[in-house]
């Protein structure tokens, strides 16, 4: 093909020119800045291909626009000093509804003394007692209700039904040995056999997605005027062997969607598989408390933080995760032969009062932000530019290198060409290697 054709013009425009092998010039040098060029290439591609592989999580914070009006609460806590008969759960939130004495998708169990669950069909004891004592003694007639607000039927015919009859009376349920039905059941020598036991409570509880507090404490609750009150003179009755404090070990307390805990319970177990793979810890798990007497109020307070996971595939995580700070808050009246310097003596974490109620208080706030968080991998054109930028950035670099040491030889050898007669290159790459 001759010079002139078209071919042999565009060979001009050759960029990579090559000379033949007799002209070419090797040497020991060159050898060993190939073999280094060569290793640098292989572990820069190999961090480049896990930095491919790698799947980051970039955060952000936004507006958070949910109109879901209603979030799940879950929650697993034991009390080793407080009979299941004398707890009580309520949710009260800023908007004014209650949730009184929460019996529903909620489990008590009662522990005995060493904290070992005692026979389910112990929590229906009282109850099954009450319906033998009616089979057993054939009463139809009405009993009364000594002055309460009775049930729909108007009876009050066993002492639960009385003693539900002192709730909406917002009475206290504090003598009930003067109380025929209580007598005849026995109800305070079954209650008594219960006082060193303790319970653990677990369940779930939905909530307004706004500013409120659960709390579990002593007695049962009720309102009258909008005023939350609870009965807690059974509570304070404890001495001895049944005296009742409100120790406590939270296993699980956890926010998170209306469904996110449907189908998790295993047993007493709570698994929570959302939060389990985004590697969320909730704040709380695993705190134990146990104060030194029996009028003491702890407060947790909580931020709750609305969490958005996008993941590569697609999918969408909504869960809920939130810092704590806890307060402890001593309730007991002022005594100065208890040592009691003042009544509201605090010392940073436990605060002297005599104001409030025994028991554990959580309040949450829900934050009008959203964490987002997106899940993000380079893509396959900027793993491969970067990896041609690997190749000819080393390449470029080992050839000035190599050019280099080549012509600070020839200048040192004071040689005009580039044949290496003397043996001076052969001695200075021994040298160099």
């Amino acid at each position: 093909m001759g010079p002139s054709s078209l071919l042999g013009q565009l060979r001009g425009l050759d960029a990579f020119g090559r000379t033949s092998d007799e002209a070419r010039i090797r040497t020991n040098v060159g050898a060993f800045i190939t073999l280094l060029s060569a290793l640098l290439i292989a572990v820069l591609t190999i961090s480049e291909f896990l930095e491919y592989r790698r799947v980051s999580v970039v955060p952000r914070l936004e507006v958070d626009l949910a109109r879901d009006p209603k979030i799940a609460i879950s929650l697993n806590v034991t009390f080793p000093r407080v009979p299941c008969y004398l707890l009580s759960l309520d949710v009260v939130d800023i908007v004014g509804e209650m949730q009184v004495d929460i019996n529903h998708d909620v489990i008590k169990t009662r522990l005995d003394s060493q904290g070992r669950p005692l026979p389910i069909q112990g929590d229906r004891e009282l109850k099954g007692e009450a319906q033998r004592y009616l089979e057993e003694n054939g009463i139809h007639e009405c009993g009364s209700c000594y002055g309460a607000e009775p049930p729909e039927s108007g009876c009050c015919n066993t002492c639960e039904e009385v003693r539900e009859a002192y709730v909406r009376s917002s009475w206290s349920f504090s003598t009930p040995d003067e109380i025929k039905q209580c007598r005849d059941e026995h109800w305070t020598e079954k209650i008594r056999e219960q006082n060193h036991e303790g319970c653990n409570i677990a369940g779930q509880v939905h909530a307004n997605r706004v500013v409120g507090n659960l709390h579990l404490s002593p007695g049962r609750a009720f309102q009258r005027n909008s005023v939350h009150t609870h009965d807690i003179v059974p509570y304070l009755q404890g001495k001895g062997d049944e005296y009742h404090h409100f120790g406590h070990h939270i296993h699980e307390f956890s926010f998170g969607t209306l469904n996110e805990f449907i189908g998790q319970r295993s047993g007493r177990e709570l698994r929570y598989s959302k939060k389990a793979e985004l590697g969320i810890v909730d704040a709380l798990t695993g705190r134990l408390a146990h104060p030194e007497q029996s009028q003491f109020m702890y407060q947790y307070f909580l931020k709750v933080v609305p969490t958005e996971h996008h993941r590569l595939n697609g999918r969408k995580i909504q869960t809920f995760q939130y810092s704590a700070t806890a307060y402890e808050r001593d309730l007991a009246p002022y005594d100065p032969n208890l040592g009691h310097d003042a009544p509201d003596r605090s010392d940073g974490r436990v605060v002297r009062t005599v104001e409030g109620v025994p028991g554990v208080f959580f309040n949450y706030e829900i934050s009008p932000m959203r964490v987002t968080q997106t899940e993000s991998r380079p893509s396959l054109w900027h793993f491969l530019s970067n990896l041609c930028a690997i190749v000819g950035g080393i390449l470029t670099l080992a050839g000035i290198l190599d050019g280099l040491i080549y012509r600070g030889r020839r200048q040192l050898s004071g040689a005009a060409s580039y044949d290496d007669g003397d043996g001076f290159y052969n001695g200075l790459d021994t040298k160099l290697l």
